[in-house]
């Protein structure tokens, strides 16, 4: 049995040694591993760089492509079985695959040539390597079907999904305004620049009497329990100094996207080299090219920029003919798309009609609750040339050029940063925006034609800002614009508080270098920490153990190390003082919905700035009023919470025993964790860190998004470059490189980003490819 599971674990792992012939690639190729297994391909023909590509990232990733191209396209429970069947139906409403499958006539020809290189890459493995895949597909017991240029569209249109979040906060604000008033959102969906929002009460009068509380889905829940965080629009922190800022003389870039916990990584690192192209950086497994990373002239990166790319109609219905929609006074035919969804372990596939009106797919049933006919307009529901931006970027050596590619890309917005080799740095906001009348905040009237979309804003709208005068640019998921009136001022915009910091601590650094980069990308402070401890001290707590408590704060410096006791009583009392706050007026389920959102955390900041606000009212007993009195109940809480976890001592009131992170594999069910998972480790920080290690409010404290992957670019000398990927290059147990570059992230420690082939050190493999 013990031999019969390590040949299940070690057969399939990749050759990376060896001359081989090849059918299929045009001339020799090779490819290099370094010491940490990434993989860097040299290829005489653009062909075969794509083509060994698609086959590389096969090796270490197969498993991983073919469950991202699943949730796509919704065929998850096809191998997974009833448990996937919410998610699948959502993802078939939302028709992603179906645009997918629009889009390859629209791309420019040599990005088509590069999609089928790649999945002719993927399939020659395949053919190859049938006899030993993966460990995923013996236990699920199926094969992957042969890759496509659709299933590379499919998986660039997943990570879209993940980088577009609004619709739900749409739900959010009607939810809480149906219970409270519009007035309320104000205060509990606050906006950064402090701003009351504009509703348009005239919509809103007439949508509000259709809509039902409640944002949750189904199909969410059902996707995030096999790839966490879906559809969550997550963060990240990206930043670039011009030369002057440094001690080289030359810009450096650091970026480090804040993105779910998953397991393989959600990054591919790989070095490329062919005919126009000298590449090193990060690619999703699925997607040839690279996404984020450098070439010998430019290095850039990305955060999720929150502005608005879905909007919310609500649709009314013929009575008489439910397949018939109002528009401006007439009734007319929505199109209805028949969708069968295999099912393993059932013998007929469950249909599903999907309706679609002229603003997009009717999702209402796959919303739990909900009686409204919602439409789902989606800039990525729109066929476009999606792929296209991945290899202009590729190809791009100065500013214009990268501006240039980026105008290409849609479906979600991203925040660039951008450095050269010349000197420059820059900042671009990626992404098609609608050009709507409103501001998106609040589901609309379908059936008026008010609030239609007119079509996409040009791209060179967006805000950008080339070479400032302070020489640096940051994003971290905060607003670009500080415009009213300006594209891309609307949205789910960060609170500012990691910007903020990033800015401080840049101020101080003076002539930057590698070693202040890594020193921030690592800093766990969190600037919310002081008013919130104000909060704390200012408490009236009723218990000893409360008091013994406080005083713990109020001996503490604030920050949010692992081992630290206050640390761990001041977020205890952050997640008990928001339901204190919160969930007795808002109810057990709107609670859960406000709570799981990023918004809720801004509101408590903002409130407690004022004492005797009345959401400060009583809490069960109507003695307990204000501010300090609540603070207190809630340091009760947190304390005796600590308590019945770690005992009585305070000493062992650790926070990094509380938040933790586990890399936990999608089929890590039971004893199979302990081969699947990596983890738990203990982490600083939170939510509002640079190292950003944030937790749900609703489900404390374990580690939901992370840093997951760092990079620092010197154009200097790109082969002093340093990156890291927790889970590392393999997707698979037993391989050398999965995991292996996990205590490196932890401890906040990088390798280095190898670059040129005379940098790349000790070998770990040479693979040398012929055509046969």
């Amino acid at each position: 049995m013990v031999v019969a599971g390590l040949i299940l674990i070690y057969r399939p792992l990749p050759t990376i040694d060896g001359d081989f012939r090849l059918l299929g690639i045009d001339e020799r190729g090779e490819v290099l591993r370094d010491s940490y297994g990434v993989p860097h391909i040299y290829a005489k023909t653009e062909h075969d760089l794509w083509y060994l590509q698609g086959y590389v990232t096969a090796q270490d990733r197969l498993f991983q492509m073919d469950l991202y191209r699943r949730a796509g396209s919704g065929r998850l429970a096809e191998v997974l079985g009833e448990p996937a069947l919410d998610a699948d139906r959502q993802m078939r409403t939302f028709g992603l695959a179906r645009v997918a499958a629009q889009e390859p006539p629209l791309l420019r020809e040599d990005t088509r040539a590069a999609l089928q290189a790649y999945a002719d890459g993927v399939n020659k493995f395949l053919e190859g390597h049938g006899e030993s895949l993966p460990i995923e597909f013996i236990i699920l017991g199926y094969r992957p079907y042969p890759w496509t240029v659709v299933d590379s569209i499919v998986v660039a249109k997943l990570q879209v999904y993940d980088a577009a979040s609004n619709y739900p906060q749409e739900l959010l604000r009607a939810s809480l305004a149906k219970r409270f008033g519009t007035g309320v959102l104000g205060t509990l969906m606050p906006d950064p620049s402090g701003r009351a929002p504009a509703i348009d009460e005239r919509a809103w009068t007439a949508v509000a009497g259709l809509l039902s509380l409640g944002t949750s889905s189904p199909g969410t829940l059902a996707l995030d329990a096999i790839l966490p965080g879906s559809g969550d629009g997550i963060g990240s922190n990206c930043w670039a100094l011009a030369g002057s800022r440094t001690a080289s003389g030359k810009p450096i870039l650091a970026g480090d996207p804040h993105l779910a916990v998953r397991n393989p990584s959600i990054w591919y690192e790989i070095g490329l080299e062919g005919p126009g192209y000298k590449l090193v950086g990060f690619s999703f497994a699925g997607i040839p090219g690279l996404v984020i990373g450098h070439n010998d002239r430019i290095a850039w990166s990305f955060t999720y920029a929150y502005t608005d790319t879905q909007d919310l109609f609500v649709e009314r219905q013929d009575p008489i003919d439910p397949r018939r929609y109002e528009y401006r006074g007439s009734f007319e035919a929505a199109t209805v798309v028949r969708e069968a969804i295999t099912v393993k372990g059932r013998a007929d596939p469950v249909f599903e009609n999907v309706t679609i009106t002229r603003h997009g797919p009717i999702v209402t049933p796959i919303l739990k609750d909900q009686t409204a006919q919602l439409a789902l307009r989606w800039t990525a529901l729109d066929p476009g040339p999606l792929l296209d931006f991945i290899f202009e970027l590729a190809r791009a050596r100065n500013w214009s050029e990268f501006r240039a590619a980026a105008a290409d890309f849609n479906g979600a917005a991203v925040s660039a940063c951008y450095a050269d080799a010349d000197g420059h740095i820059g900042y671009q906001l990626v992404g098609r925006l609608p050009a709507r009348s409103g501001d998106g905040q609040m589901p609309v009237p379908g059936w008026t034609g008010d609030y239609d979309w007119t079509g996409v804003l040009p791209a060179d709208a967006n805000p950008s800002i080339a070479d400032p005068p302070s020489g640096v640019v940051i994003n971290a998921n905060d607003r670009p614009t500080q415009d009213p009136h300006a594209v891309g001022y609307m949205g789910e915009w960060d609170p500012g508080f990691r910007a903020t910091y990033i800015a401080q601590r840049l101020a101080g650094t003076g002539k930057a270098d590698l070693g202040a980069m890594r020193s921030l990308q690592t800093d766990f402070t969190s600037l919310p920490v002081a008013r919130f401890r104000e909060a704390i001290l200012a408490a009236s707590p009723t218990t000893p153990r409360a008091r013994d408590a406080q005083a713990a704060v109020r001996a503490w410096d604030g920050g949010l190390a692992a081992d630290s006791p206050a640390a761990a009583i001041y977020e205890s009392w952050l997640v008990r003082m928001c339901e204190r706050v919160f969930k007795d007026k808002l109810g057990p389920s709107l609670y859960r919905d406000y709570a799981g959102a990023a918004r809720i955390i801004f509101a408590l900041y903002q409130l407690v700035g004022r004492p005797s606000d009345p959401w400060f009212g009583e809490v069960g007993d109507p003695a307990v009023r204000g501010r300090d009195a609540i603070a207190g109940v809630a340091l009760d809480d947190a304390a005796k919470d600590l308590a019945s976890r770690f005992g009585a001592e305070q000493s062992g009131w650790r926070w990094g025993d509380l938040h933790t992170i586990t890399f936990a594999h999608p089929l890590a069910i039971g004893p199979l964790g302990i081969l699947l998972n990596i983890g738990p480790l203990k982490r600083p920080g939170d939510g509002y860190s640079v190292n950003n290690e944030a937790y749900l409010i609703n489900a404390p404290f374990a580690v939901s998004s992370h840093p997951s992957e760092r990079m620092i670019a010197d154009l200097a000398d790109l082969d002093a470059s340093l990156s890291v990927t927790p889970e590392g290059e393999s997707g698979q147990p037993g391989s050398k490189y999965w995991g292996n570059q996990v205590r490196l992230w932890a401890a906040g420690e990088y390798k280095p980003m190898r670059f040129s082939r005379e940098k790349l050190g000790q070998l770990d493999g040479t693979l040398v490819f012929r055509p046969r």
